[in-house]
């Protein structure tokens, strides 16, 4: 059931992702496709997402991967909640197509595309994410792709939790009178909870890789990130985290990726 307290969680979730492309420039975004963490996620997208059909970038925010995708002459939409990331997208490039939905609910007829990247998306509603995994299923044909991108709990998580609630809670900044910050919602999930969803709601699983180390080390320690960049880790942080790719794959994963087929 769907409560009072759910929505009012969902209001503040979309409002903090406001706040957060609001002081973001798209020229500083782009910086990403240097970073060898996204460059290994660019290989699978782009190893599964059709050239010769459109596609769907669901929750694009401001847009780098709608960015990317176009320049490399993909047919490729996004859409986003918000309308302000949307607007800089516009005003970065107008030939770009976006438009203002809400991937629960989208406005586009069945099976209209024939692939679907969603980023860090389906885990910031409290209701789950069924409703986004239906919508895209509907509004992809027989055989396309959907790559699903979301939050794993890794063993780093298990030390700074106890800190992640003080600071989504905003007690530090009570303390040191500090002006109050609204923080999005998130779930973590399990690789066979989510697969069992994905699966009852007609899809079948190609591909399951656990993904981006170095922002598992980012997020435990400051010290593991270049401030000189926009979201870059250090040189240790990229090596330290190549190891754990290799001997730790899963228990020290930021993030997961999950490439599934529309079934028929």
């Amino acid at each position: 059931m769907h409560t009072k307290e759910d929505a009012d969680i969902d209001h503040k979730t979309k409002k903090a992702w406001d706040d957060n492309w609001g002081g973001v420039e798209i020229k500083d975004v782009l910086e990403i496709f240097k970073y060898p963490r996204v460059q290994k996620q660019l290989e699978i997208y782009m190893k599964y997402l059709p050239k010769n059909k459109k596609i769907l970038e669901g929750g694009c925010g401001l847009g780098p991967y709608l960015i990317y995708l176009h320049n490399a002459g993909y047919d490729v939409i996004g859409i986003d909640y918000n309308e302000e990331p949307l607007k800089k997208i516009k005003e970065h490039d107008s030939s770009l197509e976006v438009r203002v939905m809400d991937v629960r609910e989208l406005k586009f007829p069945d099976g209209y595309f024939g692939g679907y990247l969603s980023l860090g998306v389906i885990e910031h509603f409290t209701e789950g994410p069924i409703k986004a995994i239906k919508e895209a299923h509907r509004v992809l044909s027989p055989g396309g792709y959907f790559i699903v991108q979301i939050p794993r709990f890794s063993i780093f998580n298990l030390v700074t939790y106890p800190f992640d609630i003080l600071k989504r809670n905003n007690v530090l900044r009570k303390i040191f009178r500090r002006r109050q910050k609204t923080y999005y919602w998130q779930q973590h999930f399990r690789i066979k909870d989510i697969s069992r969803a994905l699966a009852d709601n007609g899809f079948r699983i190609i591909e399951t890789k656990p993904i981006d180390h170095e922002h598992a080390l980012m997020a435990f320690c400051s010290i593991f990130r270049d401030k000189n960049t926009y979201d870059g880790a250090t040189r240790l942080a990229v090596y330290l985290s190549s190891i754990l790719e290799k001997y730790m794959p899963w228990s020290t994963a930021a993030e997961m990726i999950i490439v599934c087929i529309r079934e028929q």
